[in-house]
């Protein structure tokens, strides 16, 4: 029997364009960055196997594998804690919701964390996400280079996932498993998409500072901290108003090429020498982008 032919490609193609890249998607390099996430998915859900109870993959065997990463660990119950509120909010007419609560809100996912978390640092929250505001800025200085037609594009392309529906769930599951040969719970789904998500957000923010290091060249102040944000990629003259419709796109960059998606790849597999282990070797999931 032949295995239905799933894709991910136009969501992806709509994330990159969120997290950075040009709204004129390059297709080669789409179609690399969809076959990377799928690879990166199907090796983390191998991972987790090793922590599986035989019968179903559950959301706290994927968590597990975050526990080497207090940033996106926090990152992700921040992202649990938003999606718990969405869901109380859409129910207003029958819940009361204290919004001036100390108490945070939980699901069994965060209550796995808390139980993991021996030194309270995955869930006091008290660390700044570096990534995750620089993430916000650029979707900041894009958006303010949008007419309304176009921002509307960008904004739903900001909103995309992988699995906003259970009907998506199910089709990320048969793309990572064709085969079924493991049963997914709700929430391993509901994480393997999350860990999807995440991974095309860092493969983009990667492959953008590739770019910026290629335009460095020998200017000791060019890669200096924001300067990605206020050289002429963001400049006025190349807001998405122009007049020719081919320079129409977001910064009036080229859009992310393969080469600078190979060359991210390169980098994360080549680590620089010398790296200090601390007297133990890197985990074996440390060239996994969501985690």
């Amino acid at each position: 029997m032949e295995l239905p032919k799933i894709s991910f490609y136009n969501e992806i193609s709509r994330m990159m364009f969120a997290f950075g890249d040009s709204n004129v998607h390059n297709p080669d390099t789409v179609t690399l960055v969809e076959s990377i996430v799928l690879k990166q998915l199907r090796t983390i859900v191998n991972e987790a196997l090793k922590y599986w109870d035989g019968h179903i993959l559950k959301g706290e065997d994927l968590i597990f594998l975050l526990r080497h990463n207090k940033i996106k660990m926090q990152r992700f119950i921040r992202y649990l804690q938003n999606k718990i509120l969405t869901n109380k909010f859409k129910n207003l007419t029958s819940n009361i919701i204290d919004l001036d609560s100390d108490e945070l809100p939980k699901n069994k996912m965060i209550e796995f964390i808390e139980k993991i978390d021996e030194t309270g640092e995955f869930t006091s929250l008290s660390d700044i996400d570096e990534v995750k505001i620089e993430r916000q800025i650029r979707a900041n200085m894009m958006a303010n280079e949008l007419d309304e037609k176009k921002y509307a594009e960008f904004h739903k392309a900001r909103c995309t996932s992988f699995g906003r529906f259970r009907t998506s769930l199910e089709r990320l599951r048969l793309w990572i498993d064709p085969k079924r040969s493991v049963s997914f719970n709700q929430d391993a789904l509901d994480v393997l998409s999350y860990f999807a998500y995440q991974t095309v957000a860092e493969i983009v923010g990667y492959a953008l500072l590739v770019r910026e290091d290629a335009k460095a060249g020998t200017d000791p102040f060019k890669n200096l901290h924001g300067s990605y944000y206020t050289n002429t990629i963001l400049s006025a003259s190349n807001r998405f108003g122009a007049n020719e419709p081919e320079t129409s796109k977001v910064a009036n960059q080229p859009p992310i090429s393969v080469n600078e998606i190979k060359e991210v790849m390169r980098r994360v597999h080549s680590p620089q020498a010398g790296k200090l282990n601390f007297g133990g070797s890197p985990p074996v999931t440390h060239y996994l982008f969501a985690l």
